[in-house]
């Protein structure tokens, strides 16, 4: 795991004094040293977190024909039998680390060698002869990359703090798009900040700057669903148990995270059944509707692990929801990052690696939504059960969905059956009302959805074709690419573990399991109303019954935190800056509800001032440290240079 940052300039070389900034910005992500490469062409920086070949890894590596210089990000699990295969047709290493094994597979067998890795990466390759800079990431984009075009400047870097040293410039279509309670990738908070879109590879012309890209893999939906039963399980358990087991090689100790829910509990249990006994770490909550870490240390206690805890309280609270918001780079619309930061940072101070269970619940079946739909499906066809049953469930639901993914707005079916094939995302239906939008940025609701279906549409038609979309997948594809790509892997994901300088590993979320997954029968993903039913066998069998069917939690934080008095001061400072951030929106209609919402402690955790503040909150405080970074921990391994001439010692002896 490791930061990494590119850049050329079409008119002129890179100076190396542009270095400077992003080796600042990226310390976190690349403790243990870092090296870089530069010639007229552009220039590559890598700041490293030692995993893998601890004292061989460095990079920038050169490919073994010498044509290519090369900087990678996170792991590549099956790296060994690459290498072995690499070295039959006459493909030399200088190092044992697996991204070298990515990029001479690159440089000998083409964009497509890289469809059905195993890993977690994102990578830039300069092409020394052609002139050329060839990027991407992976499939399911766990590790990020994104990019900023300017006319005579192109950068790269694995977070936007990185990209440019000027005040952050906010795009008004994407926060407009977030006040609206959706978001619309590759597009970012920042104006000139875009996602690299996962599973391509792009190819940058250096000479014509012509930038193109091209599929090298495909998310494994869309396929034939045939598994049911104790064959679709036993498939998943032995993809799954594959996975972790990759998971688990490293050359410094790896750790678990333990929640209390069935997904990071049956990680630990094969973890633990393929010899491992990972350290298992919590956060809790002093709110039961929250707080988990009772159920968490049984679980630990059954499987024989060390276990440790931290909990979110309301002194810890406030720095650890500001380091989250800097950490994530995005506006927010609940504070469960906080949380998750704190929990890294426990996890940071015994392990360098930890796994995860991202992914589950795209995979499985996890979300309300799946239950809103198939409870509605059954009311119409027993019209005589009355709606009433629907209310009732979405009562129950209220903590679980808090209306982002339930889908009970039906305003825009008609618009966005359109654009996807006759069926109706239920992602859509969590978007606010049309009133309360136009109060908030004097635009047409109507007109913001429209665009959204659009461009989700074409990115949607970038990976499939339009005749195998159904229902299912088609927000099974949008679960994985709106909110999985840009918001869980990240807030939640690997932007609060690398700010801590702690790699996340996300077995769910690995090719086999994921074709597996594709392919497995509704009804043995949601049976009747009891989500990831397949997963809760695998579990049943190693997992006490009150933990394998325990209704499941969502993993957020209370909101009450940020009601507190001695928060009220923090509160306002920053909301007087996402005033200044972005002055387009109705700022004197806004100030009138903020001063109307009167929530104590003790207030209801949905609703749209709630989630308006707190989405303002994260935006001012965007707007005051974006790209000063202050809450990020000092690099644990080297020295930020203060000049030019201390970059020279670690430079990369790549001639």
């Amino acid at each position: 795991m490791c930061g990494i940052w590119a850049r050329t300039r079409f008119d002129a070389a890179v100076d190396p004094a542009e270095l400077l900034f992003p080796v600042r910005q990226l310390a976190h992500r690349g403790p243990d040293g870092y090296g870089w490469y530069a010639d007229a062409g552009c220039a590559l920086l890598h700041t490293r977190l030692s995993i893998i070949d601890l004292s061989g890894g460095s990079q920038p590596l050169e490919s073994f024909d010498g044509r290519w210089v090369g900087i990678v990000n996170g792991e590549l699990y099956d790296f060994e039998a690459i290498r072995e295969e690499l070295r039959h047709d006459g493909v030399s290493f200088r190092t044992r680390s697996d991204s070298e094994a990515l990029l001479n597979l690159f440089a000998s067998r083409g964009a497509h060698a890289l469809n059905g890795l195993s890993g977690e990466f994102a990578f830039v390759f300069y092409d020394r002869v052609g002139k050329r800079l060839v990027f991407g990431r992976d499939p399911m984009g766990v590790k990020p990359l994104f990019f900023d075009r300017r006319d005579d400047v192109f950068t790269l870097a694995s977070e936007t703090k990185a990209l440019g040293e000027a005040t952050p410039e906010f795009d008004p279509g994407y926060l407009n798009t977030f006040l609206a309670h959706m978001m619309e990738p590759p597009r970012t908070a920042l104006a000139n900040a875009h996602h690299i879109w996962p599973g391509r590879v792009y190819t940058l012309d250096l000479k014509t700057r012509e930038l193109r890209w091209e599929r090298y893999a495909d998310l494994p939906l869309f396929r034939a669903r045939t598994l049911a039963g104790p064959e679709a399980e036993a498939r998943v358990e032995t993809a799954l148990r594959a996975s972790i087991r990759r998971r688990l090689r490293a050359d410094v100790e790896v750790g678990t995270y333990l929640s209390g829910g069935i997904d990071s509990a049956l990680v630990a249990a094969l973890a633990s059944e393929e010899g491992a006994a990972p350290h298992a770490f919590t956060v809790g909550f002093n709110d039961r509707d929250f707080d988990e870490s009772s159920e968490a240390a049984r679980i630990a206690s059954d499987l024989g692990l060390r276990h440790s805890m931290v909990q979110l309280t309301a002194r810890n609270f406030m720095p650890s929801l500001i380091r989250s918001i800097v950490a994530f780079e995005n506006p927010i619309t609940n504070p469960h990052g906080a949380a998750k930061n704190l929990l890294a940072s426990l996890a940071g101070q015994h392990v360098r690696v930890v796994l995860s269970g991202e992914g589950a619940d795209e995979c499985f079946g996890g979300y309300a939504y799946l239950r809103v739909k198939k409870l509605k499906s059954f009311v119409a066809r027993h019209p005589s059960l009355g709606r009433n049953a629907i209310a009732s469930f979405l009562a129950r639901e209220r903590l679980q969905s808090l209306k982002h993914l339930d889908g009970a707005s039906t305003a825009h079916d008609a618009m966005t059956a359109r654009h996807f094939g006759g069926f109706s995302p239920v992602l859509f239906g969590r978007l606010v009302k049309s009133r309360w939008y136009r109060h908030l940025t004097r635009e047409s609701l109507a007109d913001r959805a429209s665009e959204i279906a659009v461009s989700l549409a074409r990115n949607l038609m970038s990976e499939l074709p339009a005749e195998n979309l159904d229902d299912w997948d088609l927000n099974a594809w949008l679960s994985f690419r709106v909110d999985l790509l840009h918001y869980i892997l990240a807030n939640v994901g690997d932007r609060q573990e690398m700010s801590h300088s702690i790699e996340g590993r996300t077995p769910f979320l690995d090719p086999q399991v994921l074709d597996v997954a594709g392919r497995i029968r509704e009804n043995s993903l949601l049976r009747g109303l009891r989500e990831k039913h397949v997963l809760r066998k695998i579990a049943g069998r190693r997992l006490h019954r009150d933990h394998s069917h325990r209704v499941k939690k969502p993993f957020f934080a209370p909101i009450k935190y940020l009601y507190l008095r001695e928060n009220r001061e923090a509160v306002e400072f920053y909301l007087g800056r996402a005033e200044e951030a972005a002055p387009w929106l109705d700022w004197r209609h806004i100030r009138h509800v903020l001063r109307s919402d009167r929530r104590q402690a003790s207030s209801a955790l949905e609703g749209n001032i709630v989630s308006l503040r707190l989405t303002l909150f994260s935006l001012g405080v965007l707007r005051e440290h974006l790209r000063k970074t202050p809450s990020l921990p000092e690099p644990r391994g080297f020295k930020i240079p203060l000049g030019v001439s201390e970059l020279a010692p670690y430079r990369k002896s790549v001639s």
